[in-house]
């Protein structure tokens, strides 16, 4: 099976099939001369609005996390097949929609169709207007109950929205564009000038720290919602049949998710946390719309069904839980924070339990981000681990930021699945994802997918920025010591052991002399990691302690 970190690698092209789309060859109009002439298309521009404004208030909102990351301006709007747009007709007698929308300045531009059917044979397109860029085709497939749609972004100011009928369908069709979204936040990296990008402290989820929690970096999505975003989590339930159930925030507007756009597997394609929106990142896989399932602002949780299953091309997986309320060692979150590319944070210290809903004991308290992580906006609703690889929350608010990575907040997964008592199956977890009344505490992912490939960066014993060696270690087997010895005349060296998950053992910084001597005296035989880090080069080899 491919490598999960390999899927979509951000190729150029044309036609872009990356969110629950299917490949007609694409619009049309792109291959009919008498389907072509735009002349007399009917250009919509949208109003001004005040982009420094927008900024001033996304950056208070963002410094607390409060409500989700704000990435575009929506536009309110009322345009449907009947009222607006221009008609052509073949001489076959099909027909073809077409409906232009211009916001100046814009950086991308996605819709939402507040009443969205498409008929048999019927479809419909999005692109800019160089058409470079390509969405689509949605077709009958996309249709779901709650009559939405959310659209993936398309890049430029400009969006041309193309819908094909056949005669033989005609007049069953309904498009109702409810909203026309202005990006002003770069959140698909298609430009080298960034706007409210996330912070260089952030780790991407190709990075050797990941190695350990490979599985569940596949459970995770960024949920574009109108003009906002938030992370969420496809979830495990004990019946374990794949049920698309999704974890994220209550206030991320879970009830307002019938349009939102769940993208999974957009991460950067290369190891370099040192620069945040990193180049080479994926397209993604995306899954269109949902539904709520249960929500409550006790402990800030919101739990939707997604339309659509994921398919297994997407290699996804379903995180396990733990509801018991168990104090967790050490904490592990994976989010998108500003929209980026998906990241991860490290707490490896015990949490605290906290009142950070003003609710006794609702929230687990992250003091401190450990190895030069955080969380940021966008982050919300994403999921956190404990060190057995179970979800016990998900993130509710926060001060945590690259320049001071304190006090996050994740209301507790434990308090979520009685809804704090509530008896209502729309306030709690329980209903939902424990569907046969096992009442076990606690419960392992599932991957529909039997596994995917190790990717090649947690495979080699030796990983590096450079092509320099920075030290050498012996003996290795070792028991109760292991000799570090630093070369290349190193500054700012750190040495640290970390086991398979990831997780720190012990470190010495700020080492100063040609070696280090780490004492394994206290350490369980196994399979570990050496780890010298040194003004951003990074060498790391495996140790056998036995």
């Amino acid at each position: 099976m491919k490598n999960a970190f390999t899927l979509l690698l951000g190729l150029c092209i044309t036609f872009i099939t990356i969110a629950q789309t299917y490949d007609l060859g694409g619009p049309v109009s792109f291959t009919s001369d008498l389907l072509s002439d735009d002349s007399k298309m009917i250009e919509y521009v949208m109003p001004v609005f005040d982009l420094e404004k927008q900024l001033e208030e996304d950056l208070i909102n963002q410094t607390n996390k409060v409500g989700p990351f704000r990435f575009g301006y929506e536009h309110i709007t009322n345009y449907s097949l009947q009222n607006s747009g221009t008609w052509q007709t073949t001489d076959e007698g099909d027909k073809l929609w077409k409906i232009k929308f211009t916001s100046p300045g814009a950086l991308s531009m996605n819709v939402i169709f507040n009443d969205f059917f498409i008929p048999e044979g019927g479809s419909v397109h999005l692109y800019n207007k160089e058409t470079e860029m390509v969405v689509g085709a949605y077709t009958e497939k996309n249709n779901n109950a709650n009559n939405m749609l959310g659209s993936d972004l398309i890049k430029g100011e400009a969006v041309v929205i193309e819908y094909f009928e056949p005669k033989e369908v005609a007049g069953q069709g309904r498009l109702l564009i409810g909203m026309v979204v202005h990006g002003y936040v770069d959140i698909n990296n298609w430009y080298p000038v960034k706007v409210g990008e996330s912070g260089t402290c952030n780790k991407d989820v190709v990075c050797w720290d990941a190695c350990g929690w490979l599985d569940e970096i596949r459970s995770v999505a960024r949920i574009a919602n109108g003009g906002g975003l938030c992370t969420g989590t496809l979830i495990n339930n004990t019946s374990e049949d794949g049920t698309p159930y999704f974890l994220t925030a209550n206030h991320c507007g879970p009830s307002s998710m019938g349009s939102a756009v769940f993208k999974f597997n957009y991460h950067s394609t290369n190891c370099s946390s040192s620069s945040a929106n990193a180049a080479g990142a994926t397209n993604g896989n995306s899954v269109n719309g949902s539904t709520l399932k249960a929500s409550s602002s006790a402990s800030d949780f919101g739990l939707i069904e997604l339309n659509t299953t994921p398919p297994a091309s997407y290699e996804v997986f379903y995180a396990g839980w733990e509801n018991g309320g168990s104090s967790p060692q050490t904490g592990v979150s994976i989010h998108h924070p500003s929209g980026d590319v998906k990241k991860l944070a490290f707490d490896d210290d015990p949490l605290t339990s906290a009142a950070g809903l003003s609710i006794s004991n609702s929230s687990w308290r992250i003091e401190a981000w450990e190895r030069n992580t955080t969380t940021e906006g966008g982050s919300s609703g994403s999921g956190l681990w404990d060190e057995n690889h179970h979800l016990v929350g998900q993130l509710h608010g926060g001060q945590a930021n690259c320049f001071n990575s304190v006090n996050d907040y994740y209301g507790k997964f434990s308090m979520s699945w009685t809804g704090n008592g509530s008896s209502s199956s729309s306030s709690r977890l329980s209903d939902w994802l424990d569907p046969i009344g096992s009442g076990v505490t606690s419960l392992d992912g599932f991957d529909p997918n039997g596994g995917v490939e190790t990717p090649a960066f947690c495979l080699t014993s030796v990983k590096e920025i450079d092509d320099n060696i920075y030290f050498e270690m012996y003996p290795n087997p070792a028991s109760s010591c292991v000799t570090v010895n630093l070369i290349n005349g190193l500054n700012n060296v750190s040495v640290e052991l970390v086991d398979l998950q990831g997780r720190l053992i012990t470190s010495y910084n700020n080492v100063t002399g040609a070696s280090v001597k780490v004492d394994l005296s206290s350490v369980s035989n196994g399979v570990y990691f050496i780890k010298v880090s040194s003004e951003g080069a990074i060498q790391i080899e495996k140790l056998i302690i036995e």
